[in-house]
């Protein structure tokens, strides 16, 4: 459905570096669960009794889903767009052997750096600042996971098969993000909510579920789960609706809001106020994809 011309990929990878060094202190500072060293979303499953277990959902979710696929004292798991590193230190816990992180921002590596010394952690986990697409030929890993990240990648079609060179045999891809859907497909408001998601969130890959699977199979993995965690999300929030009016104000002056989107704070304002509204007429969805290596 869409990923970003080769032409400006490397100009697409800065603006995210970009984006995520300006924003990230902000994003702890008002996470859903602040102090959760979380910056993606709470999953409300019917099983989740408050926010910070909302928040490990996705954690939860992706650990069921490496138990007994991955090798116990000798496993090496990697989080893509790890963020601060929260995910990686959850699955140190959980997993028995090496946890590495990547992220494009250097003010997250930073951060992530600092947590693992504070949790004791710099021996069995460590990130490095540095794009997802390009990743040293070694090591190789029995896993990889990636939340609401790949969906930044300029190309999706290109990263699959150089993450997938990268797995070992029977190793498992697991994606959490934000999917395209064919609904209402060319409608004017779905294709303009659709654009204000990209430009706002640093978008460079936008597809469908199918169109997914399809590349990944070409790449020489099987789909295993596809799980649609949309139901489960919290939509319209207090304050989600006063960002909506904030982004509705800017919308009535184009020559403004052109302007603000090139600023990391609004641009995040701008993105996440057109994805509530994809994923709450369904133009976009969230689900958790695992994919495995043949």
């Amino acid at each position: 459905m869409g990923s970003t011309t080769e032409q400006g990929a490397s100009g697409h990878v800065g603006r995210v570096a970009d984006y995520y060094d300006d924003n990230t202190r902000r994003f702890l500072l008002v996470a859903e669960s602040p102090g959760s060293d979380a910056i993606h979303r709470g999953v409300w499953t019917p099983d989740v009794a408050n926010t910070a277990a909302a928040m490990d959902t996705v954690n939860r979710l992706m650990i069921e889903r490496l138990r007994g696929h991955v090798p116990a004292g000798s496993a090496r798991v990697l989080d893509l767009g790890c963020g601060v590193g929260g995910t990686i230190v959850r699955l140190a816990r959980e997993v028995d052997g090496f946890v590495s992180g990547v992220t494009i921002s250097r003010v997250q590596a930073e951060i992530a750096a600092k947590r693992f010394d504070r949790e004791g952690l710099t021996d069995r986990c460590d990130v490095i600042c540095a794009d997802f697409a390009e990743l040293p030929a070694e090591p190789h890993y029995d896993a990889m996971v990636a939340v609401e990240a790949v969906v930044h990648s300029p190309s999706l079609e290109n990263l699959i098969p150089s993450l997938v060179d990268r797995l070992r045999p029977g190793g498992r891809l697991i994606l959490c993000d934000d999917w395209a859907t064919e609904k209402d497909r060319g409608l004017a408001a779905r294709e303009r909510c659709l654009d204000q998601f990209r430009a706002g969130w640093r978008v460079g890959s936008l597809h469908t579920v199918g169109e997914l699977v399809a590349m990944s199979e070409r790449a020489g993995l099987r789909l295993v789960e596809d799980l649609d965690l949309t139901p489960y999300l919290h939509l319209g929030r207090p304050r989600d609706r006063v960002i909506k009016l904030a982004v509705g104000a800017a919308a009535l002056l184009p020559r403004l809001r052109n302007r603000l989107v090139e600023m990391p704070f609004w641009a995040n304002m701008i993105g996440g106020s057109a994805l509530q509204a994809g994923l709450s007429r369904r133009w976009l969805e969230y689900h958790l994809i695992v994919l495995e290596k043949a």
